[in-house]
């Protein structure tokens, strides 16, 4: 207010006071004006906050060299108010707007507008260049009579097609003269495809000359109708051949197991009876811990199948009772670890040549590092230039001969429809499967009232034990059962001959649970036919599992 003078009641001869008055006055406004600009030229001030370069919004700020407070100039002097604006009117230097910031802040919420960058992973080779697996069985040109790798014996009991890839394989690696070890191999087909034909026929035929008492060969499996089912393979093939097998799971009493497995000798002490041993993992870990005389320390072949399974819910820690099992054997054999020779080498026993089989395998290297493979090799169904790209590391396949489809409708339709494909279109030798075993208990009593004796449905659950569950499926294999209405415990390794359509009632929880599913028709080059029901809440969901798939679109 020093500018502002009141001129009221003054003389003229006062006004030659008032001038000087005003230019002092005048003064020391350009003077502090000075102080202001110097004061603020000291702060660096940001003038541009940028988010992100090229995809967010610039926060522009004017520049802040002006006095903050800037009042008008009003006077009587048109060259005060001149002299005034000339003052304080910026610099043009001072407006420019900086084009780059120094710093940025982050805004909530950009992250959900933005296209995230794409990190592509770099698989070993192993994984990336896989051995292809054909998925059609019905053109395979090679047939049982070509197969010169293969044993006389074998050949006449042999009587479908088999996996042309891996067995020559298996048998070629472990032909090499020692210390040579044979490389780990994982195998990923479809369900159906020969799987358990490509490591039983080479473990036999490799073990059929084998000389001496012990345990040459053990495959490990999640379940005990797997282990049941994979153990008469394993009898039906060894026959002729002087191999014993035996199955450990906890059907039997394991003091009956033990003698089937050791026999104490006067001259040679405890031996084994059995030079094959098909097992689970919890009843295998029993053993190793209480069965006096098992030794493993000359294991030549470690199969996993359903590895995936084995490789989620690892019972007992049994991998590393394993490995500490026979690490511990050959110390005791050997003596203490000696230095590393061609002498050591040669004496060293190899460790055992692991097998790894799923129709579901995870080909994630961090899963597949637990189990400590050895120069490993994959075989994929799954066609080879889909390895090279990064969202298709995890696709799956399932058999040519299967024709897959999908229904869309309300909730209330849903049994409607099932009984539409029975009845209407003569379906026979159906799997139907559900989520839970309430919902198939009331699925089978629903079709069963509405059948009118028609209709023999039957219910296959895990609430059942495994006696009335092997008579169930003896009489669905036999047709006095038309349909099976049961949950996933059933839908994962367990080969049921001859069932034509298999039908989700209940949509898959997850990519892996819809290929087991519809692994049970369309085996061994047969055709079958899988269908799911969706309501319309569920359709986006099962599209995004279907895109996991290496497999045509589904109608």
């Amino acid at each position: 207010m020093d500018l502002f003078v009141i001129n009221r009641y003054r003389d003229p001869e006062e006004d030659v006071d008032l001038i000087n008055q005003e230019s002092k006055q005048l003064q020391k406004l350009k003077q502090k004006i000075e102080e202001r600009k110097r004061a603020h030229s000291n702060i660096k001030r940001q003038d541009v906050i940028s988010l992100r370069e090229d995809k967010a919004p610039s926060i522009v700020a004017v520049s802040k060299n002006q006095p903050e407070n800037d009042t008008e100039i009003e006077g009587t002097s048109n060259d005060l108010k001149d002299s005034k604006a000339r003052e304080t009117q910026p610099d043009t230097h001072q407006t420019t707007v900086k084009e780059k910031s120094t710093f940025e802040f982050k805004v909530l919420g950009t992250e959900n507008f933005e296209k995230k960058i794409k990190v592509h992973r770099v698989l070993p080779y192993w994984l990336s260049h896989p051995y292809s697996i054909s998925t059609n069985l019905q053109k395979l040109s090679c047939t049982v009579e070509d197969l010169d790798w293969l044993h006389d014996t074998l050949k006449g009991t042999l009587r479908s097609e088999v996996q042309e890839q891996v067995i020559p394989f298996v048998i070629k690696e472990n032909e090499q003269p020692h210390p040579f070890w044979p490389h780990d191999i994982c195998v990923s087909a479809p369900t159906g495809s020969g799987k358990t034909l490509a490591f039983v026929l080479p473990i036999v035929q490799i073990l059929m000359n084998s000389i001496g008492h012990h345990v040459r060969a053990m495959i490990v499996l999640p379940v005990q109708e797997l282990a049941a089912q994979v153990s008469k393979v394993f009898k039906k093939y060894c026959t002729n051949t002087g191999l014993k097998v035996v199955l450990l799971s906890a059907s039997t009493p394991l003091r009956k197991e033990q003698q089937q497995i050791v026999r104490y000798t006067e001259s040679a002490g405890w031996i084994s009876e059995a030079d094959i041993i098909v097992c689970t993992a919890g009843r295998l870990v029993e053993h190793i811990q209480n069965t006096e005389g098992f030794t493993l320390k000359h294991l030549k072949f470690l199969v996993i199948d359903e590895a995936d399974r084995i490789m989620d819910h690892i019972q007992n820690d049994w991998l590393y009772h394993l490995d500490r099992h026979i690490k511990l054997e050959n110390e005791l054999m050997t003596g203490k670890v000696a230095n590393l020779s061609w002498n050591s080498l040669s004496e060293q026993n190899p460790p055992p040549h692991k097998l790894l089989f799923s129709a579901t395998l995870s080909q994630d290297p961090e899963k597949l590092e637990q189990w400590g493979l050895f120069q490993p090799k994959l075989f994929s169904a799954a066609p080879t230039n889909d390895f090279e790209d990064e969202d298709s590391i995890r696709k799956f396949t399932t058999p040519d001969e299967l024709v897959e489809q999908y229904v869309q409708c309300n909730a209330e339709d849903k049994p409607l429809i099932l009984y539409h494909f029975l009845v209407e279109q003569n379906w026979d030798k159906v799997i139907c499967f559900t989520n839970a075993a309430q919902s198939a208990h009331r699925l089978t009593v629903l079709l069963n009232v509405w059948g009118k004796g028609n209709l023999k449905v039957a219910e296959l659950s895990a609430a059942l034990d495994r006696s009335t569950r092997d008579m169930v499926l003896k009489k669905f294999t036999q047709s006095e059962i038309n349909v099976l209405v049961g949950t996933d415990a059933l839908a994962r390794g367990i080969d049921i001959p001859d069932c034509y359509y298999v039908v989700s009632y209940d949509p898959p929880r997850n990519i892996k649970t819809y290929i087991h599913r519809v692994g049970r028709t369309g085996r061994a080059g047969r055709v079958g036919h899988a269908v799911t029901i969706l309501q319309h809440n569920q359709m986006h969901l099962f599209k995004e599992c279907a895109r996991a798939m290496c497999t045509r679109q589904l109608a």
